[in-house]
């Protein structure tokens, strides 16, 4: 068991005196849970072949879809469409890496190289050869809120919608002016995605990709590369492999990555993997299982939006899962449509009563606003753990705290609210196991995970 520790030690504040200064400790503590700690499940859970088929069909839509298809579905796909580009150039409060607005004039050059007037200019299919980010508009360049706001600031780049593996399936329906940005309808999400990370494909390259075997890696550290090619990634959990067998091994498979060539045409290259860092069709959801994934994710940094290759909330739900073949949507909220869906109750204890009664352990997300959390059985204690992807939580200081918070503990952003109260956040930052009861007994921390809790949903129906 780890603990996430603030220890708020009363410091002078003022020019000439430190009267009526608090001198007594005010601690932030987290309890964190090891792998181990984990109720899994006693037997394998039998997931209906039906679940695992509709994980491939939904998968490669943007192949298996006609353009004009896709096109008339944009509305439907998460993400931002081209119009939110006129939005862009209206709003003037878009804080950028320098913490300042986004200059009217840059603004205004992003929108021009966009092209909307022209789309879709170009409507041909594609494959994502390095692990990219999909962006609400062709930039790096990073949409913040005002940074002097809890919650606010880094991470919380608005413009990154989400993180796309290599080997997604993509249609490009618009380029650029420049050439370096193209607007893509993917399995997950539609937005702007940089050129040099996609590659062309024609029908031989799909009929080749899409027609044989599949495989996930069980871990982000599965190396793929290609002795006769300088190009290699690392897999990525979540990351679908095509794959083949090879003659007289029985311990390594060949698995497939793509690359592009000097004309962006996509190109097929073969890594030797050994089968014991793969789930295959037949992978069993259980313990064994189950705990090699949660090893392999907890303790990662948090990423909004998946920046910098990391996973946020339901990223990390969505690559656990998918490694069994459980397709989720991207979006946190469109993860709760999913299965059985309960509201619940008012009161802690009707809640817990609820997880414990209805919910099916790795298999039920529970939801806080703007947070979804995998309940993973319950502690040897009985209290409902779950595993979650998650940046902070809210905390609210006294006057007299104020100072020395600031300066010596990682809180972010603390403003003034509304109601006249100091607001701020704790930061954990990375994908921890805790209990639903985490913020409870902290001065500092107004509302435990449990009273915020509200949703949940079991993705196999009762």
């Amino acid at each position: 068991m780890r603990l996430f520790l603030i220890l708020g030690l009363g410091i002078c504040v003022g020019l000439y005196s430190c009267t009526n200064v608090p001198k007594k400790e005010v601690p932030i503590t987290i309890d964190t849970h090891s792998y181990e700690d984990i109720g899994y499940p006693e037997t394998a859970v039998k997931l209906p072949d039906s679940l695992k088929n509709a994980f491939i069909e939904k998968f490669f839509v943007p192949w298996e879809s006609s353009s004009k298809t896709l096109l008339s579905s944009l509305a439907s796909l998460p993400g931002k469409e081209m119009s939110y580009l006129d939005n862009y150039l209206k709003d003037d409060a878009w804080y950028g890496e320098n913490k300042k607005p986004h200059r009217k004039w840059q603004r205004e050059e992003v929108v021009a190289n966009a092209d909307v007037k022209s789309f879709p200019n170009f409507q041909q299919r594609g494959i994502i050869i390095s692990h990219t980010d999909l962006r609400r508009i062709p930039t790096k360049r990073p949409g913040f809120d005002t940074y002097s706001k809890a919650g606010e600031g880094y991470p919380f780049d608005y413009f990154q919608e989400t993180s796309l593996w290599a080997n997604t399936p993509v249609f490009i329906a618009h380029t650029s002016r420049d050439k370096q940005w193209c607007y893509v309808l993917s399995p997950y999400y539609k937005g702007w995605v940089n050129m040099h990370d996609v590659a062309l494909v024609d029908a031989d390259f799909i009929a080749q990709w899409s027609s044989g075997s599949f495989c996930f890696p069980l871990s982000d550290q599965v190396n793929l590369q290609n002795t006769t090619s300088h190009y290699a990634i690392n897999a990525k959990i979540g990351m679908l492999l095509p794959y083949e067998e090879i003659e007289k091994s029985l311990d390594k498979v060949h698995v497939y990555y793509a690359n592009a060539d000097k004309n962006q045409k996509a190109a097929i290259l073969k890594a030797e993997i050994n089968r014991d860092a793969l789930a295959f069709d037949s992978f069993p959801f259980q313990e064994s299982t189950l705990k090699q994934l949660v090893s392999n994710l907890i303790e990662r940094p948090y990423g909004w939006g998946g920046m910098l290759e990391n996973r946020d909330c339901s990223a990390m739900i969505r690559d656990l899962l998918g490694t069994y073949r459980i397709w989720l949507p991207r979006d946190s909220e469109d993860q709760m449509a999913i299965g059985d869906h309960y509201e619940f109750p008012k009161t802690t204890e009707e809640k817990v009563k609820l997880i414990k009664e209805k919910g099916i352990p790795f298999l039920t997300i529970l939801r806080k606003k703007g947070h979804n959390m995998l309940y993973v059985g319950d502690a040897p204690n009985g209290d409902p753990l779950i595993l979650h992807a998650i940046w902070g939580l809210k905390t609210s200081y006294s006057d007299e705290q104020l100072a020395h918070f600031l300066k010596e503990y990682p809180i972010e952003g603390i403003h003034q609210d509304k109601d006249g109260s100091l607001k701020g956040r704790h930061v954990i930052g990375e994908a921890v196991i805790t209990s639903i009861y985490a913020g409870e007994g902290n001065d500092q921390v107004p509302l435990s995970i449990i009273e915020e809790i509200y949703a949940m949903t079991t993705i196999l129906k009762n």
